[in-house]
């Protein structure tokens, strides 16, 4: 979003930008925050990407044809080699809506994936029953949507008290 700000004079197109790009940030800020409060915190998926589809790049460019790191090269991630899609459209024809679409640019196959699969949900399902106590589990303490205190055994209703 930074770069796209040196493009335009437009105030009101770089008001849009700058908007946009704070929204990014607040909405990552938060996503953060709820998921710091998940303890265990929030673990990475268990199922792994599809290796027909994790490295396809498709040129949805009209006339700027950009080719850099984000589509070219090894994959950051899987360091798998990027499959760049020059004509999407006939692609999807050619491989029937992407049904019959090849592996292609990593050693990652099927086979390999559901044992990845398999092997993770194990090791997750370990470390969260790991971590989780026995009993009756709630998602916070303090107020029941109605109104009364959740203390244990016993029950209080919540008053509103206001000073004059």
């Amino acid at each position: 979003m930074n770069n796209l700000l040196q493009f335009t004079n437009d105030p009101y197109v770089k008001d849009t930008l700058r908007f946009l790009m704070t929204r990014e940030v607040a909405h990552f800020q938060m996503f953060e925050a709820a998921l710091e409060t998940i303890q265990p915190n929030f673990p990475p998926g268990i199922l792994q990407s599809d290796p027909r589809y994790s490295n396809l790049y498709f040129n949805m460019s009209s006339g700027n044809d950009f080719r850099g790191t984000w589509n070219e090269g090894p994959s950051t991630k899987l360091n798998e080699e990027f499959q760049f899609i020059e004509d999407p459209i006939e692609h999807v024809l050619q491989t029937n809506g992407l049904v019959d679409q090849e592996i292609s640019g990593t050693d990652r196959t099927e086979s390999t994936v559901k044992k990845l699969n398999k092997q993770m949900s194990k090791q997750r399902s370990e470390e969260i029953n790991s971590s989780t106590s026995a009993g009756g589990q709630q998602w916070s303490d303090g107020f029941a949507s109605n109104g009364i205190e959740q203390n244990g055994t016993s029950s209080k209703r919540k008053t509103n008290s206001r000073k004059s």
